[in-house]
């Protein structure tokens, strides 16, 4: 392992070390690590309502015995969410905006106003009267990237400009004199985003969200349902995830579309021979990804929370930053809520951690897919809730089989083990930059 290290260490570092110059890379990996809070405050509504609080949860369908109308209580928390996780995308353009900005050392601030502006100018259009909240959440993140990066780096570059500067008498109050010298270099920035979103309307009507989505969702309608097709679409959903797209969502459209009927075989099968083993379609994206590919969240997040919890009782260990967030991490990852994770660490357009993240799921489903087709474990064909923990989740989706259950451990243990070494890249990148 320590030679593998190393050699990890020997190629990606000089690079990882490099991106991290990056102002842009940097902007949206602090952009994340400011939206932390929020975005573990709503990873744990999620966590509490669909565990405990719906009669479906792995909790709560024995709950719901003793509390009928249990499925009311959501409204309780649920409005956090309205406040978190269902508009990232807008404090997301804000602070990646703010953060390219002050980089330059311009108005951060100002910066990240003007961005949260151009992102809803590029916004989809109103249906009717009302703005649709569809791209306000992980969906909205890309263009929110892009909106942010584009506008504080303009920003900065056009308030640089003395002729575009709105002249005040020194009598005026500070904030005014403020606003009035950016006042042009974001008129410019809104009519330049305006005429973007003219030209996207004319290929897309419904706007630059629904365009980039449909464009990515083309080069994988073409494949077809063999045993590469889960693998081919959880790499393509991995690399779009690494730079901020909902790379799942995007290909749920042709996983669905190829796999629902298959699924729905697999379960009157088991329910006719009262087991999961023999299924007729062993290798859907349901049985793969759920059971192989989602330990802890998309990616085998949980494996990178143990990584990090195991690296982290080494003496030489500087990232203590990393050990918190996986601490935090840790009982949502339990139910398969990696949000905290994802975009704590940030996963997202980080050099190092997007390497394992890619390589994880489709390593791990690979290997699902090898003891499913030796016989030693069975197809978790049943749906037990997305939330059910691993390995219970394996046994109780593949009709009782400890062999499946003991499979999904073996995966794991093999996740972390790819986890690892980049971990310790990360501690040893950050120990260089602190000296």
């Amino acid at each position: 392992m320590e030679k593998f290290s190393a050699l990890i260490e020997r190629i990606f570092m000089p690079i990882a070390q490099k991106l991290n110059t990056i102002k842009g890379l940097v902007a949206v990996r602090d952009g994340f690590l400011q939206l932390f809070p929020l975005t573990l405050a709503g990873s744990l509504v999620v966590m509490i309502n669909v565990v405990f609080l719906s009669s479906d949860g792995f909790v709560g369908q024995y709950l719901v015995k003793v509390l009928p109308n249990l499925n009311n209580l959501q409204a309780i928390l649920s409005p956090i969410l309205n406040g978190t996780i269902d508009i990232m995308a807008i404090f997301a353009a804000f602070l990646i905006a703010r953060n390219m900005a002050n980089q330059y050392n311009a108005d951060g601030t100002k910066a990240g106003i003007t961005a949260i502006a151009a992102f809803f100018v590029l916004y989809p259009p109103r249906i009717d009267g009302n703005v649709p909240g569809s791209f306000l959440g992980a969906n909205g993140i890309f263009v929110a990237i892009i909106a942010g990066l584009f506008v504080g780096y303009a920003f900065a570059k056009l308030t640089e400009i003395d002729a575009l500067k709105i002249k005040m008498p020194e009598t005026v109050p500070p904030e005014v004199m403020k606003s009035f010298m950016v006042a042009i270099p974001t008129i410019i920035i809104l009519i330049s985003t305006s005429i973007i979103a003219y030209i996207v309307a004319f290929v897309e009507p419904e706007g630059i969200n629904v365009l980039i989505y449909s464009v990515l969702k083309k080069p994988v309608e073409t494949i077809g349902a063999t045993v590469w097709t889960p693998l081919v679409l959880i790499f393509i959903a991995m690399i779009l995830w690494s730079f901020g797209i909902h790379g799942t969502s995007t290909v749920s459209p042709i996983y669905i579309s190829i796999y629902s009927a298959m699924n729905l075989q697999n379960i009157a099968y088991a329910a006719q021979a009262g087991t999961t083993a023999g299924s007729p379609y062993p290798f859907t994206w349901f049985v793969l990804f759920e059971n192989y590919g989602c330990i802890g969240g998309t990616g085998n997040t949980l494996a990178l929370i143990v990584a990090i919890l195991i690296l982290s009782r080494r003496k030489n260990w500087v990232r203590s930053d990393y050990t918190t967030i996986a601490k935090l991490a840790l009982v949502p990852g339990l139910f398969c809520i990696n949000e905290p994770i994802i975009f704590g660490l940030p996963i997202v357009l980080n050099p190092i951690m997007v390497i394992p993240f890619i390589l994880s799921p489709i390593i791990s489903m690979a290997l699902g897919a090898f003891m499913i087709s030796i016989g030693f474990a069975s197809p978790g064909t049943l749906d037990v809730g997305w939330t059910t923990p691993q390995p219970l989740k394996a046994f109780l989706s593949a009709s009782g089989s400890w062999q499946t259950a003991l499979s999904v451990c073996i995966v794991f243990v093999i996740c972390v083990a790819i986890y690892l070494p980049f971990v310790a890249m990360a501690n040893k990148s950050a120990q260089k930059e602190s000296v």
